[in-house]
């Protein structure tokens, strides 16, 4: 019961402070949830509050895949199924960062490979999701090999679009991709 009330409370604190909190709170908080071990999923109805505390969540929910990436990646799931009623902003465009900080649930695999490539695809889409994305399917061509061409190719279209940075990652992962 006290675990609830904490869990409670600290979930209070966390819709009233999280609109005006730094980086370092956030980093401070992804502490203490690990370290508590707070539910991941009663936390996260944070993220269907309004915009101002939602989204700085979804950069709390990233500081504990820094921390604690199996602490995160248990929850992925929940959180991916949760994403569609997410209003304020594109919450599944945060997995780029969640996969690449814990991998990929294998539930989620089918769907996330799709989306990965969508949003490399995407001129829509900025430069860090991107940039993010290859690198997930990167990781992904290790279990599924015939996805190397694909990327390979889907990363030769972007690099004449994209920053001179990204080209320059593109470039790495092709190399890996050819060894």
């Amino acid at each position: 019961m006290m675990n609830r009330l904490s869990i409670s409370a600290f979930q209070t604190e966390l819709k009233s402070s999280l609109p005006k909190s730094t980086a370092r709170e956030k980093h401070i908080w992804a502490a203490i949830i690990i370290e508590r071990g707070f539910e991941i999923k009663t936390l996260s109805a944070l993220l269907l509050c309004e915009k101002e505390v939602a989204l700085p969540f979804s950069w709390l929910l990233s500081d504990i895949g820094i921390l604690s990436p199996d602490t995160l990646l248990k929850d992925l799931p929940y959180l991916f199924e949760l994403s569609d009623k997410v209003r304020h902003f594109n919450f599944k465009l945060s997995f780029a960062s969640y996969w690449r900080l814990c991998g990929v649930p294998p539930e989620n695999e089918a769907e996330a490979i799709d989306l990965l490539f969508e949003w490399l695809r995407s001129p829509g889409v900025n430069v860090t999701t991107k940039s993010r994305a290859s690198f997930v399917l990167l990781n992904l061509t290790k279990k599924y090999p015939e996805l190397k061409d694909e990327l390979k190719i889907s990363l030769q279209e972007q690099m004449e679009h994209q920053t001179k940075d990204f080209r320059k990652r593109a470039e790495k992962i092709i190399a890996e991709l050819d060894r």
